[in-house]
């Protein structure tokens, strides 16, 4: 999800359309899940969280204690987990930030500086 949200963050901020960029990935080696089912942009996909203002879905909270766990179990028998390393700290970001409860491909907007911090109640 962060590399297909960082793609696309890449691709719409110089231009491209979110809907063909997502066709350009989906037709090449980039086509995944998360671009091709999960889409983290809105209105490329109906029906996934990021066209409903990232509710629902699998929270951000889970996405890092899941990649918190897998961290963990690396250490346990050394193996490096770079990618996954990052992955958490975008996420442990995102929810220093108040977005715990935002659907995980909500790290789209948060990438793009989108995401802005949840208003504080009074």
């Amino acid at each position: 999800m962060n590399a297909v949200s960082e793609a696309m963050n890449l691709g719409v901020k110089l231009g491209a359309d979110p809907k063909v960029l997502a066709a350009i990935i989906n037709t090449s080696s980039g086509r995944c899940w998360s671009s091709e089912v999960y889409n983290p942009v809105p209105g490329v996909l109906p029906n996934v969280p990021a066209s409903r203002g990232y509710t629902g879905g699998f929270g951000s909270a889970l996405m890092a204690k899941d990649l918190g766990l897998a961290l963990d179990a690396a250490k346990t028998i050394g193996a490096p987990l770079p990618t996954g390393s990052a992955a958490f700290a975008v996420y442990q970001m995102m929810l220093a930030q108040g977005h715990a409860g935002k659907d995980f491909s909500a790290v789209y907007p948060f990438l793009g500086g989108a995401l802005a911090p949840p208003a504080k109640s009074s």
